[in-house]
């Protein structure tokens, strides 16, 4: 399989968007189950 030389792989990147949207989303994790157990009731 012939490789474009002026293609732009940006795997890469979303790996590391993808792996900083999941931290932040763990991070925050326990905020969000408090706010919905204060508003639930």
């Amino acid at each position: 399989m012939a490789r474009d030389e002026n293609s732009y792989d940006d795997s890469g990147i979303l790996a590391i968007l993808a792996g900083l949207v999941v931290l932040v989303g763990m991070a925050c994790l326990p905020a969000t189950i408090a706010w919905i157990q204060t508003f639930a009731g």
